[in-house]
């Protein structure tokens, strides 16, 4: 058994226990519908990666509204919090720097990392004293937070402990990949009294507004984000530099922003490098170069974005920018970008037998096999179907967002 297998074994192994106290923690609390006099203070935990972090963000105000205006403060990953700027409702941000299981990028230190975390989520109980808890993503920290929340009076705690455990291990399976994650948000906070019930998920979201500003001096751009946070989430460097290529003849008068974190920056660098050259003239690579702000100005204001699953496309569905996404290992029908315009969206995958897989390896090769298979040329024809070409770009962009449905998805 190597190395990989033993990780994935022992993650899942945590993530049970982390999900059972929970369910145990939970008890402490009253599970009734709440009933609150006035605005009160809530803390969401969210302990998770960009894209999850965005999509709790459109059930937000809902939950807000229902609650009489109440103040939502979150609790996410260090770097996380300009996210939740765009998002109206959102009183404040707790950032921590560690205990966030498979998703963790605390460095070799953790233990100094989890103790950080406590003592500043211990602090921030103490100063808020919120009546309510809301936890989407079963954490150690998480558990910690409701205890500590539950110290200083908080009464009441929405959790998926139970749909986590129904969906690995129980009736739940079956629907684990079918069902989107911001519906299974709602269903939490449907069952627990917080939201009324509705028959469409999408009924309950809010999307955010496009930023105003022109970045790069007004000109209009392709946003590209090769990068991801897990190696098999990657569609081929050189099928990047391909679409470049191709896009930069139908396009003259459009450049390409390459965009991603610091650990991401090889990747822009060797996609660039990769390009033609007199695509390359038209190709600024802004890895590890962008604020968070930054970057959130740059996707809600480019003409589309292409991305791996991550969170750069989640941002972009939730600013309704035309988006072409790609999935290999995870299921789209559970993580696809949300958008009010959802037409917007085009998803391209792959789906195998082995899919979706929990991408610590591929049966079938170095790379995913599933994101190889898509070529650029056919990426190329969705891209002008939805964008139009040369002098039918601009008409193109003031027309209604038309239907575009991945015939392979």
């Amino acid at each position: 058994m190597n190395l990989a297998r033993l990780r994935l074994i022992s993650r899942k192994f945590k993530s049970f226990a982390t999900c059972v106290s929970s369910y145990l923690i939970n008890r402490l609390f009253n599970n009734r519908p709440p009933s609150f006099t006035g605005p009160v203070n809530v803390v969401v935990f969210k302990l998770d990666n960009a894209g999850d972090v965005v999509l709790s963000s459109l059930v937000m105000p809902a939950v807000a509204e229902a609650l009489g205006g109440g103040r939502i403060y979150y609790v996410v990953k260090k770097g996380l919090g300009p996210l939740l700027s765009q998002v109206d409702c959102v009183s404040g941000v707790i950032e921590v720097p560690g205990g966030l299981g498979h998703c963790s990028r605390v460095g070799a230190d953790e233990r100094k990392g989890l103790n950080i975390s406590r003592r500043i989520i211990k602090k921030a109980m103490a100063e808020l004293r919120p009546a309510l808890i809301i936890d989407l993503r079963p954490t150690a920290l998480g558990n910690y937070g409701a205890l500590a929340a539950r110290l200083y009076g908080a009464r009441h705690r929405v959790t998926l402990d139970r749909i986590r455990l129904k969906e690995n291990y129980g009736q739940g399976r079956k629907m684990k990949w079918k069902r989107h994650e911001a519906e299974t948000f709602c269903a939490a906070l449907e069952e627990a009294g917080i939201l009324k019930r509705h028959g469409d998920y999408r009924s309950t979201l809010t999307f955010w507004k496009r930023p105003v500003g022109a970045p790069l001096s007004g000109k209009r751009y392709f946003l590209i984000q090769p990068g991801a946070v897990w190696e098999y989430k990657k569609w081929p460097e050189r099928s990047y530099a391909t679409l470049i290529d191709s896009l930069s003849a139908l396009y003259p008068d459009l450049i390409f922003v390459l965009v991603g974190s610091g650990e991401e920056s090889g990747v822009c660098s060797r996609v660039c490098e990769m390009t033609g050259r007199r695509a390359r003239e038209r190709v600024v690579d802004l890895a590890g170069k962008t604020t968070f702000a930054e970057l959130l100005c740059l996707v809600g204001n480019a003409d589309m974005v292409v991305a791996n699953d991550s969170g750069v496309a989640h941002m972009a569905g939730a600013f309704g920018v035309r988006t072409v996404v790609f999935f290999g290992p995870s299921s789209p029908e559970r993580f696809k970008p949300l958008s009010e315009r959802q037409g917007n969206i085009k998803v391209f995958h792959h789906k195998l037998h082995c899919n979706p897989c929990d991408q610590h390896q591929c049966i079938e090769g170095p790379a995913s096999y599933c994101l190889t298979r898509i070529t650029p040329a056919e990426v190329v024809e969705v891209i002008r179907s939805i964008m139009g070409e040369g002098e039918d770009l601009e008409k193109k962009d003031n027309q209604p967002a038309q239907e575009h449905i991945a015939s392979n998805v």
